[in-house]
């Protein structure tokens, strides 16, 4: 594996994750193909993170960011931002939401959006036994790019 050669940085770096990959691509002098190519993240997608409305990476997407603009991961990860999970101006539209959820990946259901940012989730039944051993079911979701959990 070839050695990371990091450079240091003699300006004040950015203080949002968009602003700041676009400074480091921008010191880097390379294009969004170039970066693209380096992470195999499409240029929509790296547009979309320099535009802001991506503002949280996941650990490998983080890692891969970082070694194509050659910094440390931290570098990215301390302007992240997750989203806040509210459950919105109407909680009971929320529980809806999530009570369709539970009922389509129960009914089998694995190509769901997420409620958060419309990326595909992660979905699985756990199977348990309550306490008279009676099996039972439990719907679990994740978003992989952004927080979202259905537990």
């Amino acid at each position: 594996m070839e050695k990371q050669n990091f450079w240091k940085i003699s300006e004040p770096l950015e203080t949002t994750l968009c602003r700041r990959v676009s400074q480091l691509r921008r010191l880097r002098n390379l294009t969004l193909e170039e970066v693209s190519e380096r992470t195999n993240f499409t240029v929509a997608r790296l547009e979309d993170i320099e535009a802001g409305l991506e503002t949280w990476l996941s650990a490998t997407d983080r890692q891969k960011l970082a070694r194509a603009l050659t910094v440390d991961p931290p570098v990215l990860q301390e302007v992240e931002v997750k989203p806040r999970l509210e459950p919105s101006a109407d909680p009971k539209r929320w529980q809806a939401i999530l009570d369709d959820l539970t009922e389509s990946i129960l009914l089998g259901a694995r190509e769901l959006s997420c409620p958060q940012c419309g990326n595909t989730l992660r979905c699985r039944v756990q199977e348990g036994l309550d306490i008279n051993e009676n099996p039972i079911f439990f719907a679990k979701a994740f978003c992989q790019k952004c927080p979202f959990t259905l537990k």
